[in-house]
């Protein structure tokens, strides 16, 4: 009798007690204020860093010298975050986010001690070093996700998406900057033709287009959303950024992948051919129809692919200037302290004067693992190898036990593409996706991460 008294009285309780804040969030269409202003912060700041659209002159946005606005947003977000870690104390101690933590210590020890090291100014050192910091937003991104602002902040990213897209498809083929903070570079082809490349400015344009593939697999296919789309994957194409054009297929394809492995039906993996036809087919028809000299550009994409074979043949071009950075930094690292590495060199922020310096800095920008090595040791390293291979198990299991198909498994998907992209793929040798900057590329891919990790049955509604 007192058994039963019990387990009535647990039913009851169940059945009566109430969701909690995060549950009635997810739950409801209601979003505070708190959540909101979070994200407008986290837009204004990558709004600012890329130079997006030009509305406003960039010299409005410095402070003091190569001061801007969104550095002061990115130490306000850090500081913010950890002042609220209590509101999001679950996904700070997850055991999915103690590697994250051991990088950003490890960092934090590499600045002091490279500012005793070389004598540089540490307060000067730091505003230099904005790129490594950035890494510090995976915080604020679990603070958003516990909110549940993401979706406001992917709504208010769509429209600048939208027009920094079509601004840098004008600057690709005019040659003309319609966007005030890109790089423009005139490249020879084999063959005799030229081609205007394009650097930056597309404003996360590739998570929106690989965002309406992921929805159109797992949940509907809207034609209109086949424009955006389009839209959205066309500079990429532009850019004549083989890496690129080997990521995305390769994300596509994991994507399709875990799909047909889910749900194991034969219409499903059907469907998922014909979305992915129907894209091609329409980007194709769009491409020929309404961008000026498509003939010539397919011509020069044939061009840029044919060049890379031959580079990777005959170990050529920008291909044998990464072997010979790979040689020069290894040695250097083998001269050095090998556990601590040279740390955060000067020369990452100052430019360089001899030719020797000209081929580090080039090493360090262009090749991952070995200059990961380099400046940070075997310490460094090796804790980037684990971040690497832990997160790409963590993730396998966590897309593979899934039972939703939320934004979160979308970003989880994209990083297993990442980290095996980077492993053994990227012709830029990464073989790491974390760098001499950190892990801030993928800080809300670990940002959503932890959070399935640490709530894997719960729906995250945008």
């Amino acid at each position: 009798m007192v058994v039963r008294l019990a387990n009535n009285f647990r039913v009851t309780r169940g059945k009566n007690e109430k969701p909690s804040y995060a549950q009635a969030l997810q739950q409801s269409t209601y979003l505070p204020q708190s959540a909101k202003l979070l994200a407008w912060s986290l837009f204004l700041f990558f709004f600012i860093e890329n130079g997006t659209i030009g509305l406003v002159p960039k010299q409005f946005y410095f402070v003091y010298r190569n001061m801007r606005i969104s550095d002061f947003l990115l130490y306000g977000l850090t500081l913010y975050a950890l002042f609220n870690v209590k509101e999001y104390s679950v996904l700070f101690r997850s055991r999915a986010f103690i590697i994250p933590k051991l990088l950003i210590s490890y960092l934090l020890f590499q600045f002091v001690f490279s500012s005793i090291l070389y004598e540089y100014n540490i307060i000067e050192f730091f505003f230099r070093l904005k790129g490594m910091w950035m890494c510090f937003l995976v915080f604020p991104f679990l603070l958003l996700l516990k909110r549940g602002g993401l979706g406001y902040l992917i709504k208010l990213m769509l429209p600048v998406a939208v027009i920094s897209n079509m601004l840098y498809i004008l600057s690709a083929i005019t040659g003309i900057a319609f966007l005030p903070d890109i790089g423009i570079a005139e490249q020879s082809l084999p063959g005799g033709l030229k081609v205007f490349r394009v650097y930056g400015g597309t404003f996360y344009g590739e998570l929106f287009f690989l965002g309406f593939i992921y929805l159109w697999i797992t949940k509907k296919f809207r034609a209109y959303q086949a424009l955006l789309a389009i839209l959205f994957i066309v500079p990429h194409i532009l850019a004549f950024g083989r890496s690129a054009w080997v990521y995305f297929s390769l994300t596509i394809v994991t994507i399709l992948i875990w799909y047909a492995l889910k749900e194991r039906k034969f219409r499903s993996v059907l469907r998922q051919i014909v979305i992915v036809a129907l894209l091609a087919g329409g980007l194709i028809y769009a491409f020929i129809n309404f961008v000026p000299q498509s003939e010539y550009l397919i011509s020069a994409i044939d061009a840029r692919v044919s060049q890379g074979q031959e580079d990777l043949k005959y170990k050529e071009g920008t291909y044998g200037s990464r072997l010979a950075n790979i040689a020069a930094m290894l040695t250097l690292w083998e001269n050095n302290n090998i556990f601590l590495g040279i740390g955060m060199h000067p020369l990452w922020v100052v430019n360089p004067v001899t030719v020797q310096e000209s081929v580090y800095a080039w090493g360090f920008s262009d090749v991952g693992w070995a200059s990961v090595l380099l400046a940070y040791g075997l310490i460094g390293f090796i804790l980037a190898v684990l971040f690497q291979i832990y997160y790409f198990v963590v993730a396998v299991k966590i897309v593979k036990n899934t039972q939703q198909y939320d934004i979160l498994i979308l970003l989880v998907l994209v990083l297993i593409s990442k980290l095996f992209f980077d492993s053994v793929i990227n012709y830029s040798y990464m073989g790491l996706t974390v760098g001499l900057w950190g892990f801030w590329s993928v800080s809300i891919s670990i940002a959503a991460l932890v959070y399935k990790y640490e709530f894997p049955n719960e729906e995250f509604k945008l």
